[in-house]
């Protein structure tokens, strides 16, 4: 156990139980709840003893709270009947999951009672008042995809972009790719349609990085290049990304991306920035970190500062305070391989790095104790904690430990060569990682908390509404808004940090302005943060934004307004934007 004094500036990890599933896809249900699903174990691998053989299952992460403060999560596993496994998937308006694509393997008649799932469309359904999650399953696509992205867009209708029709192989590549795009709902037309983008990437083409702008244009990074997709589905091309000692931005070269921070002090720029992946020159993992605003009238790719350490696979975290957590990865290789097959990824990082966009400044904090290797995840929680989960390729150690020598004899290089027989008598480690660790962050070791005690369940864009704060609402000094998130392969479109404008205030309560433009607080649930002047953030309000019109509370004569110390942020941002 770290000293106080220690934990406040490094913070801490700890267990926090069993997914049941390996967390390949991880997405954030209401009330500390995730759901997770995996990839069918086959070949020298039973099926999952905790699941049944079902590939999903529903996480319950705070199902015990124990004495000092740590969690022991629970699990019920899910039936799905079209295999979701490297699918894409978003957080649809009312919180609900939606998932695309998937892989070809099926077990109909076993355990498992799932098919081919390449062209699937489904739904999770969160468990409810005693009702359990399940799955709805949509009518299919009428094109296979593996490795597509999803995103969730201001209406709250759904894209989906690109993807294989096989799974790839780049020691034999064949006329696999799916250079297309459509929606859900389908939209009037002929559709899919297809992307030259995605034809000239192949075969560096799967989960693009893609988001929604400001002006409701669509960003697609896909490589080094990146298009603009307006309303009308019409394609313009930006700067390229200058050449440099990195290979593509994409898989299996895997970097990951986040929009930065939208804050009063930056008056809501919208720019993302992309770090890690590989090298070009060695297999060596990259630190580098890069930035693009897409919606500026002079698109410009600007380099900042790299990560401490060089990271392929990372994943990043928003956090409720405006800085970014990046963690998970590896130091060499390649993403990619059957569950086990350690030999392509080596060195993990475990190291959490926090990073500062306005200072663009890098802390090192504690290091992790789980391995988060090929086919792992984070997201934040509404305490402020974060967790990581997922990875198969727990048998590391067979490959690169102590006793690897031996080890790799009967376990590696290939784990064809592995029977079940020697993974039963533990001869060979199991690949599948079902940990789930949680992150307590340094603001969350710095004293007592904001408590909200009051704060709407639902709002629209533009409203006005009230905030009602324990002891007094005179100690916060921000008010912050973050997107419930789902994430995969370093992927993640849903995730969104907006700092609110706080209207006016009196003793207890703090009137608040919900963000005015759909296309940078997309609909859906939301995380609402109160933060003392310390930078220390409330257990989080849900919130679901919703489309419609604004409406405002009535403000009481005794509130005070908040509009100069607000002017004075903003004159400050734009002053250091200008600099």
């Amino acid at each position: 156990m770290l000293f106080p004094s220690v934990l406040a500036q490094k913070g801490e990890w700890s267990l926090a139980g069993s997914s049941g599933v390996v967390c390949i896809h991880t997405a954030l249900l209401t009330n500390s709840r995730l759901l997770c699903f995996e990839r069918p174990h086959k070949d020298q691998y039973p099926s999952n003893q905790f699941s049944g053989g079902l590939l999903s299952s529903e996480i319950d992460l705070m199902a015990k709270v124990n004495a000092d403060g740590t969690w022991t999560s629970s699990f019920k596993p899910v039936p799905v009947t079209t295999n979701p496994f490297c699918a894409g998937h978003a957080q649809l308006p009312n919180g609900s999951i939606f998932v695309a694509g998937g892989d070809n393997q099926s077990d109909p008649l076993n355990k498992g009672f799932y098919v081919n799932g390449r062209r699937g469309r489904r739904i999770y359904n969160p468990s409810s008042g005693g009702t359990p999650g399940q799955w709805t399953i949509l009518p299919d696509m009428t094109s296979e995809r593996w490795y597509p992205t999803v995103l969730t867009l201001a209406d709250g209708s759904v894209l989906i972009v690109g993807g294989n029709t096989k799974n790839l192989d780049f020691d034999h590549l064949t006329d696999e790719n799916n250079p297309t795009y459509e929606y859900w709902p389908p939209k009037q037309g002929t559709w899919p349609k297809r992307l030259d983008l995605l034809v000239w990437a192949f075969p560096h083409h799967m989960y693009p990085i893609t988001y929604q702008l400001p002006s409701g244009k669509i960003m697609i990074f896909a490589s080094n290049k990146t298009i603009l997709i307006d309303q009308n589905d019409n394609v313009v091309n930006l700067p390229d990304m200058p050449q440099m000692d990195h290979s593509p931005w994409i898989y299996p070269h895997t970097p990951t991306a986040a929009v930065l921070p939208m804050t009063l002090k930056n008056n809501y720029s919208f720019v993302m920035q992309v770090c890690g992946g590989s090298k070009l020159s060695s297999k060596d993992a990259s630190p580098m970190c890069w930035r693009l605003n897409a919606d500026d009238p002079n698109p410009t790719w600007t380099q900042v500062k790299d990560m401490p350490a060089p990271r392929l696979m990372p994943d990043v975290v928003l956090l409720p305070d405006g800085k970014m957590l990046y963690v998970n990865g590896l130091k060499w290789g390649q993403a990619g391989g059957n569950a086990g097959q350690v030999q392509y990824a080596r060195d993990p990082v475990y190291q959490a790095d926090l990073y500062d966009p306005e200072t663009d400044t890098w802390t090192t904090l504690a290091s992790a104790t789980q391995k988060r290797l090929y086919h792992s995840g984070a997201l934040l929680l509404e305490s402020g904690h974060v967790v990581t989960t997922g990875s198969e390729m727990d048998n590391y150690d067979d490959f690169y430990g102590p006793n690897s020598v031996s080890l790799q004899r009967t376990c590696m290089p290939t784990i064809d060569n592995m029977t079940a027989i020697q993974v039963t008598q533990k001869t060979c480690a199991s690949p599948f990682n079902l940990n789930i660790e949680r992150f307590t962050p340094p603001y969350l070791q710095m004293g007592e908390r904001p408590v909200i005690t009051n704060a709407p369940a639902t709002l629209t864009h533009g409203s006005v509404f009230q905030v009602d704060i324990q002891g007094g609402a005179a100690n916060v000094d921000r008010v912050t808004f973050i997107r419930y998130t789902t994430t995969t392969h370093s992927t993640n479109t849903d995730q969104r940090f907006i700092e609110l404008k706080i209207v006016a205030r009196n003793q207890n309560s703090l009137f608040v302005q919900a963000p005015e433009n759909k296309n940078i607080a997309i609909v859906g649930n939301w995380f609402l943060w109160a933060l003392d002047k310390k930078g220390v953030p409330s257990v989080a309000k849900t919130i679901n934004l919703q489309l419609g019109q604004p409406t405002k509370v009535q403000i009481p004569a005794d509130a005070k307004s908040n509009a100069l110390k607000q002017t004075v942020g903003l004159l400050t941002g734009l002053v250091a934007l200008l600099i």
